[in-house]
């Protein structure tokens, strides 16, 4: 999903004709961040249930997906 995101970037740049380097991360780094997306996720979740407050738990699932997302992403990408 990255290298599709980079690529519809780099043509919009280039019909812009701004040159800005796009960020593609590796797969060690997309693992550590996939990690502390769900170390914050988990604690968002918690503190919502714990303070009932829905906007934190919703809040906190959505860093749980997130993180889950980024970590089936970082499983296609080759080490760089």
């Amino acid at each position: 999903m990255i290298k599709e995101i980079n690529h519809a970037c780099g043509k919009l740049n280039e019909k812009l004709g701004v040159s800005i380097p796009l960020p593609n991360p590796g797969k060690k780094t997309m693992k550590i961040t996939s990690a502390c997306h769900f170390v914050v996720g988990v604690s968002l979740v918690a503190a919502g249930v714990v303070f009932s407050s829905k906007w934190c738990a919703v809040l906190g699932s959505v860093g749980v997906i997130s993180s889950i997302a980024l970590l089936q992403e970082s499983g296609g990408k080759d080490e760089q």
